[in-house]
Parts: structure tokens; sequence; C-alpha cells
């Protein structure tokens, strides 16, 4: 156990991501034991282990959806033969696993930087979740000023994609003003060739149709682009930036909860008036 604790404290140091496994309650008649401890890396490599055998794989399985989702997960595994949680395992017994995962902070960008954007960016700053990047090609909003608890590029908008550090699993935010650089912001987000949690775009059904248009002419996907909250927001007819915001907040947190069915967001009353 100690050289699992030692692992941990070094890729904390070294600002790895990884998740920890922890058996929190275990019948007598399992392997795995209350207390176990088991390290999975994002390649699926292990530091510990939580019982072995197909449970094991499982909680490997489980752990490296999470370097995409950052969601912990708690699962309970009832060993016994036939049971559709037993993992083909006779040994009969319980195991609960919960699965924490420990890294950097998912990223949230926001394209532009105007009144809405000064909103979300004010409003996220008042918790730690997120690691805020900000971009707008107007050098007079995009500014450390005006985005003091975030990472500013202010320069063209496909020129802030290609030097951002983006990783895996970010969140994007598009609120620029007009709308006529979404298109090439997109092909930029796509061409980066990562995995995003998430991607909303601020406007109505004829500029999404529109910036849609233009990106698929750009060479952006089909695939890429039926995934995106267009319009963004929950529907709660927000009219002012801060109520703007508050509707963005409140989708991604619905997302990042898998709580979407329990709302309604802008895209669905936009779509549904189609």
């Amino acid at each position: 156990m100690q050289k699992v604790y030692e692992k941990i404290a070094e890729l904390i140091n070294k600002k790895q991501e990884f998740v920890v496994a922890t058996v929190v309650n275990a019948e007598s008649s399992t392997s795995g034991k209350i207390g176990f401890k088991m390290i999975v890396l994002p390649d699926g490599s292990i530091i510990g282990t939580v019982g072995g055998g197909t449970l094991e794989q499982d909680v490997i399985n489980e752990a490296k959806k999470m370097f995409t989702t950052h969601k912990n997960t708690f699962k309970t595994y009832i060993l016994k033969e036939g049971d559709k949680s037993s993992l083909g395992m006779v040994c009969g017994g319980m195991v609960q696993v919960y699965m924490e995962y420990v890294g950097q902070k998912p990223q949230l960008v926001i394209f532009g930087a105007g009144h809405i954007g000064k909103k979300l960016h004010d409003i996220l700053s008042l918790d730690d979740t997120f690691e805020l990047l900000v971009c707008d090609d107007r050098k007079e909003f995009a500014n450390q000023e005006n985005f003091p608890n975030a990472s500013v590029f202010s320069e063209e908008f496909s020129e802030c994609v290609s030097k951002m550090p983006l990783r895996k699993g970010a969140y994007i935010v598009m609120v620029t003003a007009g709308g006529k650089k979404d298109p090439f912001i997109l092909k930029a987000l796509y061409d980066k060739k990562l995995e995003y949690s998430y991607i909303g775009m601020i406007g109505s059904t004829n500029r999404r149709n529109k910036s849609f248009a233009k990106a698929k002419e750009l060479g952006v996907s089909e695939s890429f682009l039926k995934n995106i909250f267009a319009p963004i927001g929950l529907a709660i007819n927000g009219e002012t930036p801060f109520e703007v915001a508050i509707a963005i907040i409140g989708e991604i947190i619905a997302y990042r909860k898998d709580a979407l069915k329990n709302v309604k967001t802008e895209k669905e009353v936009h779509d549904e008036r189609v």
C-alpha cells in the first residue's frame, strides 16, 4: 500500500492525471478487501490492486472513461454466478469500489470577450471547477484586466485555437459578436482532432444554420457539428448578459451531471419550432 501512496504523491507533483480506485466495502469471501487501492493511468496501466480478475479489468475500463468525463464513479459488484454484475466471476460475495479522478481541472474556453463572455468569466471565477481561457480578436475587450482569472488570447480566433494549449475534454463556449467568425472557430477546433466534452454556440437557428453550412464548406464533418449545443443554454428566457450567462452555465452543469433529461434547452425549443 505504501507504494500506491508514494506513486499518488509523485503523480500529483508531476501534475499528471490518474484515477484512484478504492474498495470501500467487501464481503469476506471476495479477493478484494476493504481499503485495497489501485491507481489507473490514462494508458490503462495500474499500480496496486482491487482484487484482480475480471472485476479489476472492469474497474480499469471504467477508470479510462473518467479521463474524458472527469466524473467520479461508485460501483457495486455482486459476484454471484448468473448475476448481471458478476462479470463471469463465481467467487460469491459483494464488492463496492469508489473511483476518483485526480488531475488537471477541465478547461472552459470562452470565444468572445463581450458582455456575455465577461459575465461567464466573472460567475465561473466564483468557483474553482474550470481552468478558464478567453479569446477575442478585439484587444480592448480581451485583456488581462477584464479577465484576471483566465488565460487571455487577443488575436484572430483561428490563431487563438492554434496557440491555445487545449486538452482532451475541454468545454467550448462560443459567444462571439455577430457570428461571422464562428465557422472558422469550428474549423480550427475540428482540425485539433481533440475530443471535446461540450461545445455550445450562441445565436438564432438561422445563425446556427449559416455557420454550420459554412463550416461544412471548410471541411468540418456532420458528425462533429451534430453534437454542438446551438442555440446554447437552458430555455429560461434569458435576456440580459447575466441571465444568458446563467443559462449557459446551467446547461453545462446539467450536461456534466447527466441531467439534461430533466431540463429544457434552447436547442430543443428552437428545433421544435422548425
